[in-house]
């Protein structure tokens, strides 16, 4: 399967595991059904284990996730976080563009997963 999602109820974190070679639409479809099955998951904080890379993202199909985590967000103010865990050194510059087409949810990376999950327990610490 190149996508998985999984949820930790008690934490309320979303993981994602990205098998390499997974394209955008894979991830998009599996992205979007998950949400519109349980469009709390929005609120949740979000880990993204892409060990891809996916090598076709766009700027339209982050606008699609973008407009739809929006769309189910409950509390558009909230400030809520996904990580992505990769090691490709231009991501920065797409966390600007998915930063910008998802309202509050600010996205963040980190080199490993332990990294993400140490950096997700200190950003929702505060």
């Amino acid at each position: 399967m190149p996508v998985t999602i999984d949820t930790d109820e008690k934490l309320q974190r979303v993981i994602v595991t990205i098998s390499e070679g997974t394209r955008w639409a894979s991830f998009e479809a599996a992205t979007l059904s998950t949400i519109a099955i349980e469009p709390d998951l929005t609120e949740w904080t979000w880990i993204i284990d892409d060990r891809g890379p996916i090598e076709d993202i766009d700027v339209a199909g982050v606008a699609r996730l973008g407009a739809e985590f929006q769309r189910r967000v409950r509390d558009p103010l909230r400030r809520t976080y996904t990580v992505v865990v990769t090691t490709d050194r231009f991501f920065d510059t797409w966390l600007t563009v998915v930063d910008m087409n998802h309202g509050a949810r600010k996205h963040l990376t980190a080199p490993t997963l332990p990294a993400a999950y140490a950096l997700v327990d200190k950003l929702t610490a505060e």
